[in-house]
């Protein structure tokens, strides 16, 4: 039998790997990927219980925070200007 704290670490390898593999793609396909994951995700959301929405919100902020953010814009001055 499988207890929580085992499904835990599974969970968090599955996030270290998807994380991973998004991490090669492109930038500009990186910047795509969470849009199209909240697209996915908003209807799944309504379809869970308590304990399951809890579980599934802790792994998307867990995920969302290692997203990458958008480029600085530079301004064109050296760094030391």
């Amino acid at each position: 039998m499988t207890d929580s704290s085992e499904l835990q670490g599974e969970i968090t390898a599955l996030c270290c790997l998807v994380v991973a593999l998004a991490s090669t793609l492109p930038l500009s396909s990186q910047l795509r990927l969470w849009p199209a994951f909240e697209r996915i995700a908003n209807p799944l959301r309504d379809h869970l219980g308590g304990d399951e929405l809890r579980g599934f919100e802790r792994a998307t902020a867990s995920l969302s925070s290692k997203r990458p953010s958008r480029p600085m814009e530079t301004t064109g001055k050296g760094f030391l200007s």
